[in-house]
């Protein structure tokens, strides 16, 4: 089969890239197309896979407003998307993107991926609006678009940090930690997305009290999308993006205001604090806390709440084990992402026939 991946943000790359890998060496055709965002480009440059960057100047304009570029880019991606696919053949399209207004004009079916509520990504009806199908999870709510779900028993992350797919590797925390100390995580997102519009995160007066705590019981280590102050700079990790689920896995404990690192530390199995404006609003966020309490969500005006969590479990005995086990529950009852998304491709569209059966069973994915 023919298939063309176009996403635009990084977590997607992760979701995918086991799946099309799988694709390509079984004998499939598989182009692959992405906009310059973030760490993206260094991500797919790291498969050595064949990919084109439609946007390598990256699609922000930062000379008009926001809403007006939002505007812009939306009819210069589908024409740079209709020039790329001009003359070629596909069976299928999968993306995170306004690729499905292609699957539109050129009547290719389109599966859109998408683990946030309608609700906190309104605009992104836009895409699913147009999608022939979403493959979300199941706990995901799409309102209006729900008829149109491919609905899974997992999460996102499921596609390349399930055990399936995902072997820790110690090597990589020598890198950077050589004497193997106990350590911290702190995660400092840009918030800087068009559904994160008046979203507020930790602050830098909430950093300089988390290592002040954190520091009495290991080091602590920060990856930032943002500026950082020179003075947290001590503090910046240093290592290959491509290896953060392996740091995210060794770590005593995760502290971010990022959904999807927080995501991966707690279906590691590692004790994950997030806090920014989304706590609360999120479905697979509130399932990981409430269901397999794996994490736990603040909202920035209760910081001083999470810091006495965290203070809490800093001072308990062998915590991190009691973590793993509720991992192991949660996996228990999830699938592993990829095996199912190779086979829904690979039988499109029978896979989606199947689905609709009331006997189906996810058994097989586990």
């Amino acid at each position: 089969m023919n298939y063309l991946f176009f996403f635009v943000h990084p977590s997607k790359f992760h979701v995918f890239r086991n799946t099309i890998n799988y694709l390509k060496v079984n004998g499939h055709k598989v182009d692959i197309v992405i906009t310059s965002k973030d760490i993206l480009e260094t991500l797919v440059k790291s498969e050595n896979w064949d990919f084109t960057n439609i946007f390598p100047e990256g699609r922000k304009i930062k000379i008009i407003p926001k809403d007006l570029g939002t505007g812009i880019n939306f009819f210069r991606t589908i024409w740079r998307l209709y020039k790329y696919v001009a003359g070629k053949r596909y069976d299928l399209f999968i993306t995170d993107d306004l690729l499905v207004y292609l699957g539109g004009i050129k009547k290719i079916p389109t599966i859109v991926f998408l683990d946030d509520d309608i609700t906190i990504v309104k605009k992104f009806g836009l895409i699913l609006s147009r999608a022939d199908h979403i493959l979300a999870p199941f706990i995901t709510d799409l309102g209006k678009y729900s008829q149109k779900k491919i609905g899974f028993p997992g999460y996102k992350e499921l596609a390349y940090l399930h055990p399936n797919q995902f072997k820790p590797d110690i090597s990589v925390i020598k890198s950077f930690n050589p004497e193997l100390a106990p350590y911290f995580l702190i995660r400092l997102v840009s918030l800087s997305s068009y559904h994160d519009a008046g979203i507020k995160g930790i602050s830098d007066d909430d950093v300089r009290k988390l290592i002040n705590l954190l520091e009495t019981k290991g080091k602590v280590y920060i990856s930032a999308e943002r500026q950082l102050p020179a003075e947290f700079e001590k503090y910046r990790l240093k290592v290959n993006p491509v290896h953060i689920a392996h740091v995210l896995y060794y770590a005593q404990m995760f502290i971010g205001d990022s959904q999807t690192m927080t995501s991966e530390a707690a279906v590691l199995g590692t004790p994950s604090f997030r806090c920014n404006d989304f706590a609360g609003k999120i479905s697979v966020m509130e399932e990981k806390e409430i269901r397999y309490g794996l994490s736990f969500n603040y909202l920035p005006s209760h910081f001083k709440d999470m810091l006495d969590k965290i203070e809490f479990y800093l001072e308990q005995e062998n915590y991190k084990e009691s973590f793993r086990e509720k991992r192991m529950e949660m996996i228990n009852d999830k699938i592993d992402l990829t095996s199912f998304m190779i086979w829904l491709f690979e039988k499109y569209p029978s896979s989606i026939n199947q689905i609709s059966d009331l006997d189906f069973s996810f058994a097989r994915f586990r």
